[in-house]
């Protein structure tokens, strides 16, 4: 595998940067050409996990190299795993079981897939489908939860998921106070202001990297929100601009 990632970090040399964005200093662009050049391997990583455990460097491979491949569209997958979540609630965990493990042969690289089906193994008594299932779900979340400390634009998660950035607010046992959508340097955020469970008036910034699931995806509802962001942005870069101007003239 340290070949493999040898191979990437010299494809991104060799490639003009388009999403300009790196994860565990890969550049997103060289796992993508790596995905057009050998996509059966990622499509082995993926049946490879669902069967047994998978290296770190493996498992950041399947987490975002999965994003490059046909079929990706987690919007629609976070509509089928809602489906799951539908049982737990009327309390049908055997059939959530199903649905489940269904699921995870067709989105085998959605975190939120693993950790409801771990749990509603949990609730039939299955013990040993239950570890399983949480482990994997441990696995894909740990992978953008250190892609970055969230503290900036340019230190920002990098998910493949939006689920994904709220997985990542349980895990650190935070609250979504405000969530907007903001858009720097040609790529797409989500900026969520989030403060701890213990004291809600410790509020801090936090960004995620939303250019996979916006872009490579191709949601145009977002696409919407994206144009309203840079709007506001250039309405908020004049009214600045007039600021500055009043005030000098006052000097």
């Amino acid at each position: 595998m340290k070949k493999i990632f040898l191979l990437l970090v010299l494809i991104s040399f060799n490639l003009p940067a388009q999403i300009n964005t790196k994860v565990y200093g890969i550049e997103l662009d060289s796992i993508q050409q790596w995905v057009k050049q050998k996509p059966k391997y990622f499509e082995y990583l993926q049946r490879k996990f669902q069967k047994t455990d998978l290296k770190e460097d493996e498992l950041i491979l399947l987490y975002y190299g999965s994003a490059f491949l046909s079929g990706y569209q987690p919007k629609q997958a976070d509509r089928e795993v809602e489906k799951i979540a539908k049982l737990m609630g009327e309390m049908d965990f055997d059939a959530g079981l199903k649905v489940g493990e269904s699921l995870i042969k067709k989105y085998p690289a959605e975190a939120r897939l693993y950790m409801l089906t771990g749990y509603a193994a949990k609730k039939t008594g299955d013990r040993k489908k239950s570890k399983f299932y949480y482990k994997k779900y441990a696995d894909l979340v740990r992978v953008p939860m250190y892609s970055g400390t969230g503290e900036s634009f340019d230190k920002a998660y990098v998910v493949r998921s939006t689920s994904d950035e709220f997985l990542i607010v349980n895990q650190k046992n935070l609250e979504m106070l405000k969530m907007e959508v903001r858009y720097n340097n040609k790529r797409p955020f989500d900026k969520m202001i989030l403060s701890p469970k213990s004291n809600p008036k410790d509020k801090k910034e936090v960004y995620f990297n939303t250019y996979l699931p916006f872009f490579i995806a191709n949601h145009t509802d977002y696409k919407a929100k994206q144009k309203e962001a840079i709007l506001k942005f250039k309405m908020d870069t004049t009214k600045y601009r007039k600021k500055i101007k009043k005030l000098d003239k006052q000097k």
